[in-house]
């Protein structure tokens, strides 16, 4: 998730989200590289190498000007620490479950696989440096993101599956100009 134009950042009571900056890359490029980080994130739960968390870093500030997406870095406020990311990427998934029962998804449309029936979804992650764990930042940062949709710009309800959802627009922000970029949420 990227903000909306004339917003800087996000804020919580012990946290700062702002978007992620070329700076930070040493320290996702440490992160990405921690097998206990590893084991959530990637396929067979393989540590990135310093290459491929540049790649990823640069993704995620292109994700930020062509879908108004991308995960916001997290700092901790007493001290500035940067202690991981939080926020919306661009979800591929399969509009139906196939034969085995499970909705295939790729983070990116260009991950998908030719040929394959696609729906767009927004889904709403983070990772932290494990030295933060179990103290609460993940869930802080979730409801900032979660928070800012749903205080700057609610935009009904929408039924899926028999359920009645909350439907947000998320105003984010692309080269100065606001643009707006629909996401739903239980």
């Amino acid at each position: 998730m990227t903000l909306a134009h004339g917003t800087d950042r996000l804020e919580s009571a012990r946290l700062v989200l702002r978007r992620i900056a070329p700076d930070d890359l040493p320290f996702f490029t440490r992160i990405h590289a921690l097998s206990e980080v590893a084991q959530y994130l990637w396929e067979q739960g393989r540590p990135r190498s310093p290459e491929e968390s540049a790649a990823w870093l640069q993704a995620t500030l292109a994700s930020y000007e062509q879908l108004a997406l991308g995960h916001l870095a997290v700092l901790r406020k007493e001290d500035g620490a940067l202690i991981g990311r939080c926020g919306l990427t661009d979800l591929a998934v399969e509009p139906a479950a196939p034969e085995h029962g499970i909705r295939r998804g790729w983070f990116g449309r260009a991950q998908a696989p030719a040929g394959v029936a696609l729906t767009f979804e927004c889904e709403l992650g983070y990772t932290f440096d494990p030295a933060f764990w179990g103290q609460g930042f993940a869930t802080e940062a979730v409801r900032c993101v979660r928070d800012y949709a749903r205080d700057v710009r609610p935009a009904g309800q929408l039924e899926v599956l028999g359920l009645t959802w909350d439907r947000y627009v998320w105003p984010l922000a692309t080269r100065g100009a606001a643009r707006l970029q629909p996401a739903s949420t239980k």
